[in-house]
């Protein structure tokens, strides 16, 4: 159940990042005082979820790079120009192929992010 947790809130954070985000460009992220704060905090979920994900779990996801979200973490909160572009780069290179990867490992692996005890 841990991990189903852990994975429903990593894809979730990164869906709310993909939606707050929509179709702005970097200059109209950098000016959001309502999206940007938000985005951030959900990307903050996604790199302590990534950190917290069981290794065993992560070996059967190669397809993220677990490890560059669990990374992002120390580029947050994006208070100067490399954390910034990090934080760009999460956003418009990572984001797009890992929720491509998640929504395919749930499809492929649905017992990873079912909510059950275990034995049952």
């Amino acid at each position: 159940m841990l991990t189903a947790a852990l994975l429903a809130n990593f894809f979730e954070a990164g869906w709310s990042v993909q939606v707050l985000l929509g179709d702005m460009d970097r200059s109209q992220y950098l000016s959001s005082r309502l999206a940007r704060p938000q985005i951030e905090k959900h990307l903050r979920t996604m790199a302590e979820t990534a950190g917290a994900l069981p290794e065993e779990i992560r070996r059967q996801m190669p397809n993220v790079d677990w490890a560059s979200w669990a990374a992002l973490a120390s580029a947050l909160p994006p208070n100067n120009a490399a954390r910034m572009d990090r934080v760009w780069t999460a956003i418009t290179e990572w984001l797009p192929p890992t929720g491509l990867a998640m929504r395919q490992y749930r499809f492929r692996m649905p017992e990873l992010f079912a909510f059950r005890l275990p034995g049952r």
